[in-house]
C-alpha cells in the first residue's frame, strides 16, 4: 500500500529484495540448514515444478484469452524484463508469506494445513487492497503456493510461478505494463 501510494515501487522492491537476502545470508551462516527448512534447495524442484507447471499454463492462457477478448492484452518488449526480474520479487514474497508466514503458523500451532493455507491466502490477498482483481489473484496464488510448498518445502519454484503468474496476468488480463509503472515511477519524494 504504502510503495504503491507513493508511488516508490522501485525504492520499495529493491530495497525489500535487498534486505530480505541480506537477512537470509546472514540467518544461513549462522545456522546453514535454515536454507533447507526455508526451502533454499534443489531437493523437490522437479516435483515443485511439475505441480505447478500445468497451474503456470492454464493460468497464463486463461489471462491471454481474457485479455484478447477485453482488448486489456498488452504486448510490448518490457515483458521478457519482467519474466526474467519478477520471479526474483517472486521469491522474496514467496519467502515471506509461506515460508515465514505459513511455515512457522504450521510449526508453531495446531492450526490444520487447509486452516494455514486458507490464512496465508487471506494474509497475502489483503497486502493487495483495495485493487479487487489484485485480491482474488493473490489469494489464488497463495493457496497454491502454500499448498504445493507444504508437499515439496521448495520455493526456487514458487518464486518462478510467482513471477510468470503476476506478469501474465498484468500485461495480459490488467492491461498494465509493470515496468512502466515500476521503473518510471517516482525514485524518492
Amino acid at each position: 500500500l504504502l510503495a504503491g501510494w507513493l508511488h516508490l515501487q522501485l525504492v520499495y522492491i529493491v530495497g525489500a529484495c535487498v534486505f530480505w537476502t541480506g537477512f537470509v545470508a546472514v540467518r544461513a551462516a549462522a545456522a546453514p540448514a535454515v536454507l533447507a527448512e526455508w526451502g533454499f534447495t534443489t531437493r523437490n524442484l522437479g516435483r515443485s515444478l511439475a505441480l505447478l507447471m500445468p497451474v503456470t499454463l492454464l493460468t497464463v492462457s486463461g489471462f491471454a484469452v481474457y485479455g484478447m477478448f477485453t482488448g486489456s492484452m498488452v504486448m510490448h518488449w518490457h515483458i521478457v524484463l519482467i519474466c526474467l526480474l519478477y520471479p526474483v520479487w517472486g521469491l522474496v514474497q514467496q519467502f515471506l508469506v509461506v515460508a515465514l508466514l505459513a511455515g512457522n503458523i504450521k510449526k508453531h500451532t495446531r492450526i490444520p494445513e487447509r486452516g494455514i493455507v486458507l490464512l496465508t491466502a487471506l494474509v497475502f490477498a489483503g497486502a493487495h487492497v483495495p485493487s479487487l482483481p489484485l485480491v482474488a489473484a493473490a489469494f489464488f496464488l497463495a493457496a497454491v503456493t502454500t499448498t504445493v510448498y507444504f508437499r515439496t518445502r521448495n520455493l526456487w519454484a514458487l518464486g518462478l510461478f510467482h513471477g510468470w503468474f503476476a506478469t501474465g496476468l498484468y500485461f495480459f488480463a490488467l492491461g498494465q505494463d509493470p515496468w512502466k509503472e515500476v521503473v518510471f515511477a517516482r525514485l524518492w519524494p
